[in-house]
């Protein structure tokens, strides 16, 4: 089940300001097993992103795997200024920690010693499109800078509520593979990927 928190932990919306609001239903076979949700607040330059996932998978009404996120992101100018997550992995907990220093922008993970950061990272938390143009990403869930491919599948209509979204379809190769839509504002519609048993992994919008 680990492979589902790979994407609870990419999209480049407008730079209007204001409030923003996102909310998805994750389901696994079609089934819904938790939410995941997206609250962005821009004023000039800066960006304040909060997001919190939350799901479970139940097997003859046990819960066999659990997972809870949340990130605070803090953005200047577009650049990753600070963010703090916290995670339980199925009661494994982890805590990471960004901020900008002196010597630059540094992460601190579960208590070990701090690591620089290209100033230039982007997280992996599915909010920002322009992750899809790097090389590396950070996964916000444990702090570690994994290395990521992008395959640009070409445009797609998508059903959504009963309306047709023309959105991009990518895949996204790092620690695990999963393909994202965003549609032509850049805003995130669609995720999906195939669980380590085999089950079908999707966020939709709510």
């Amino acid at each position: 089940m680990r492979v589902i928190a790979a994407i609870a932990g990419v999209l480049l919306l407008g730079g209007q300001a204001g409030a923003e609001t996102y909310r998805f239903a994750i389901t696994r076979n079609g089934d819904q097993i938790g939410t995941h949700s997206i609250d962005l607040n821009r004023t000039g330059p800066e960006t304040t992103v909060s997001i919190a996932t939350d799901l479970a998978v139940k097997v003859l009404f046990v819960t066999a795997y659990r997972f809870q996120h949340t990130a605070s992101e803090h953005w200047v100018g577009g650049r990753l200024i600070a963010l703090n997550s916290t995670t339980d992995d199925n009661g494994t907990r982890h805590r990471v920690s960004v901020a900008m220093k002196t010597s630059g922008l540094e992460v601190e993970a579960d208590g070990k010693a701090a690591a620089r950061l290209d100033r230039n990272i982007q997280p992996a938390s599915l909010w920002n499109a322009e992750v899809l143009r790097r090389p590396v990403m950070l996964d916000t869930k444990d702090g570690q800078v994994v290395p990521l491919s992008v395959v640009d599948l070409g445009s797609e209509d998508l059903t959504i509520d009963a309306r047709t979204v023309k959105a991009h379809h990518y895949t996204m190769k790092s620690k695990y593979s999963q393909d994202v839509w965003y549609d032509e504002q850049q805003h995130l519609v669609r995720v999906k990927l195939i669980g380590s048993d085999g089950s079908v992994i999707m966020y939709k919008p709510l």
